[in-house]
């Protein structure tokens, strides 16, 4: 992805001007409280009338209605829906985590289903001739290690070479947007892995529209826009689901509410140990442990860390799958409690470092070159930080210079104001 590479380079003069390639498409305001890109171009589809239309998108992308949003277009008159694309996890949302998902068809509408996760990572340009129009419509979940955003790139890569104008439906981030943390990744790593997609910070705090935007503005892509959402501010959380609200439905198996997708946001760190991250049990992600953890001294050990906006209780659970499936595990269940002061990343390193110091002599970071943690965490100096019993703050504070990269992420990408 060397356009993505370039583009995290470009200069800020001239960001303000929003060339063609960069267009932010919005619709007349009405109806309830947030209404995302899909549901601002159902209620205004003429983006898409009179065209053939590819859709990269999954179950989790919904219309305010509840309905699918594969549903919902292909019921719009004078548009045709020709093709589907699905990013990791499938259409359904239901494959596990990096298994590699093999082509389909819907049961529903009856399209082609092409899997971009896999050996295929993009579309193939015979699978865009005849499009006028790829439409992307994915629900992501505001980290950098996702794989979705990464996917809806390599495919605006794929389309700028075909000729296909592209529009993307923006979505909340999950996390908000006031927030941005965590470090940079290596240069040397972008593109090399689903996890290494994006040339963000861990946590972005953008949502798939804006990195489109940035990304356009340094001249990635060709013809590409975004429906902006309606009535979303970067205050925003995991509110924006529930009743009164947008309907909700896990972006992968994994992620089963919305409380999980921000616990998630700190523990997806533990994937890169031998530590099990809950897959198997009743709570992924929201559950950490291993057989040989005392979970009441890690709660309590990681209670006088005083981490603003969560809380850890002690915890005890047997995984049907994945690391340690069958054993009983000791550890912690993660409670968010107050999404706007809760850092993810900081929470993330001091969560592993106590996990680490608890039994030094057990606990291990998965081999490879360079380790999955690395790729994870974005640096290599975090994992040998806590490997040589750094203080997770002295850690935390090498990744200041990052920051202000992600700042100028919000400062020419930004679509949503502040409240």
């Amino acid at each position: 992805m060397g356009a993505v590479k370039l583009s995290r380079r470009a200069a800020l003069a001239g960001a303000a001007v929003l060339p063609l390639s960069g267009r932010v498409w919005a619709a007349a305001k009405s109806g309830p409280p947030v209404r995302t890109g899909l549901d601002r171009v159902l209620a205004d589809p003429s983006p898409l009338k009179g065209k053939r239309v590819g859709l990269l998108t999954h179950d989790a992308a919904l219309a305010g209605d509840g309905r699918r949003g594969v549903d919902a277009l292909a019921a719009q008159p004078g548009v045709t829906l020709t093709t589907l694309f699905a990013p990791e996890h499938g259409l359904s949302g239901t494959a596990a985590a990096g298994e590699h998902v093999g082509d389909a068809r819907d049961s529903r509408t009856g399209l082609p289903v092409f899997s971009l996760y896999g050996k295929r990572p993009a579309p193939e340009p015979a699978q865009l001739a005849g499009l006028d129009l790829l439409v992307i419509d994915l629900q992501d979940v505001g980290l950098r290690c996702y794989t979705y955003a990464g996917t809806a790139l390599k495919a605006m890569e794929v389309a700028a070479t075909a000729r296909v104008p592209v529009l993307l439906l923006d979505r909340p981030n999950p996390l908000g947007g006031l927030v941005f943390e965590g470090p940079a990744l290596e240069d040397e790593w972008l593109g090399k892995t689903p996890v290494t997609a994006l040339p963000t910070l861990y946590r972005h705090g953008l949502t798939l529209g804006e990195i489109t935007r940035y990304l356009t503005l340094g001249g990635f892509g060709w013809n590409v826009a975004v429906s902006a959402m309606e009535g979303w501010t970067r205050g925003m959380g995991t509110e924006v689901f529930g009743p009164a609200g947008l309907p909700f439905a896990p972006p992968s198996p994994n992620l089963r509410s919305p409380a999980a997708i921000f616990a998630y946001a700190a523990s997806v760190l533990i994937e890169g140990t031998n530590i099990s991250e809950g897959r198997g049990s009743e709570a992924p992600f929201e559950l950490v442990g291993a057989p040989w953890i005392d979970g009441a001294a890690l709660a309590k050990a990681l209670a006088k860390t005083k981490l603003p906006g969560v809380k850890f209780a002690p915890a005890r659970f047997t995984p049907t799958s994945s690391k340690h499936a069958g054993q009983p595990c000791g550890g912690v269940r993660i409670s968010v409690t107050d999404e706007r002061n809760f850092r993810t990343f900081d929470t993330g390193i001091t969560l592993v470092s106590a996990l680490r110091q608890q039994a030094p002599e057990k606990f291990a970071f998965l081999p490879g070159t360079p380790p999955f943690f690395d790729l994870l965490a974005g640096r290599a100096h975090v994992r040998e930080g806590i490997a040589a019993g750094l203080p997770p703050a002295t850690i935390a504070t090498r990744t200041d210079a990052d920051r202000r990269r992600g700042s100028e992420w919000h400062t020419s990408g930004r679509i949503y104001r502040t409240e």
